[in-house]
């Protein structure tokens, strides 16, 4: 019995210990998002020039998921008093008092300093650069600047995800063709229906938090209109991208319909404005993006 109790007590340590703070550390980097944008950039720069190394494309990944996990982290420590008003994020390593605050702006100088100074060495100056300008763009122009100030800050803020596309690009062509900056805005115009959504769909956690997003400050009706708009440009984007890139009939179907889907699912949310349908949106809309990364890579490989 006493070996037995020992045993748990060591076993609850290690949950408590290193386990526990790696998965903190990882949460600040904001997994599901960054993996999905991060994936983007690597397929981005396959339609660039299918035949980039493959060991590149893995560098690039693991750089790519590095740098913007530490603009995330910044992201939390920028955001910790908001977070702690919110429902859905109080239990957040720094909120929540798990993790220090010293310890997450060294983490995030950390991931940053190391991607992009290894970026620039091994991967060159333009992935670097656009590594590094959509950290700022996250980290400080929207997480500094917009989101307390304005209900565009999500807009503006997609520039964010655009630059991580424009870098994986770069990595194939420096010089960015059309083909790059379609994809640019198929993510820009993606992304304010995907978090809109959310916002909707937790009204009650960012008015106490007082922050303007859209559906706040316009109403649930006015946002849905507006995430239409966006959702039928991010259709058109990705339908477009076929005439300046090698990608073909084959993606170009299911970019068609997914995208159709994903308009009709907005122009629900017009008819029927309300939160529950506005969560399925938001999480209807990060498969979207990721199906569609599906169809671009087996076009290129198949």
């Amino acid at each position: 019995m006493r070996a037995e109790a020992a045993t748990l007590r060591t076993e609850a340590r290690w949950r408590a210990g290193p386990v526990a703070s790696a998965r903190d550390h990882l949460t600040l980097m904001k997994p599901k998002v960054t993996l999905l944008l991060t994936a983007f950039g690597v397929v981005a720069a396959m339609v660039a020039d299918a035949r980039v190394a493959a060991a590149d494309l893995a560098l690039f990944a693991l750089l790519g998921f590095m740098a913007a996990g530490g603009a995330a982290a910044l992201n939390h420590v920028f955001d910790r008093d908001i977070d702690a008003r919110m429902e859905r994020t109080r239990a957040r390593p720094l909120p929540s008092g798990r993790m220090r605050v010293r310890r997450a702006v060294a983490f995030a100088a950390l991931l940053l300093s190391v991607s992009v100074g290894l970026a620039a060495v091994t991967l060159g100056w333009a992935v670097a650069a656009w590594m590094a300008l959509g950290a700022a763009a996250y980290a400080g122009l929207y997480s500094l600047v917009l989101k307390r100030s304005t209900h565009h800050n999500i807009v503006i803020g997609g520039v964010a995800g655009s630059c991580g596309v424009l870098a994986g690009w770069s990595l194939a062509d420096p010089a960015l063709g059309a083909g790059a900056w379609l994809l640019a805005l198929l993510v820009f115009a993606w992304t304010p229906p995907h978090f809109w959504g959310l916002a909707i769909a937790r009204d009650a956690d960012y008015r106490a938090a007082a922050v303007p997003m859209l559906p706040q400050t316009r109403g649930i009706a006015a946002t849905a209109r507006a995430m239409a708009g966006y959702a039928a440009l991010t259709w058109a984007a990705s339908v477009l991208v076929v005439a300046t890139t090698p990608l073909g009939s084959a993606y170009l179907i299911v970019a068609s319909v997914l995208g159709g889907l994903f308009v009709a699912l907005n122009l629900r949310l017009c008819a029927v404005p309300t939160r529950r349908l506005a969560i399925t949106v938001f999480k209807a809309s990060g498969g979207y993006l990721g199906l569609l990364l599906v169809a671009m890579w087996l076009d290129l490989v198949v």
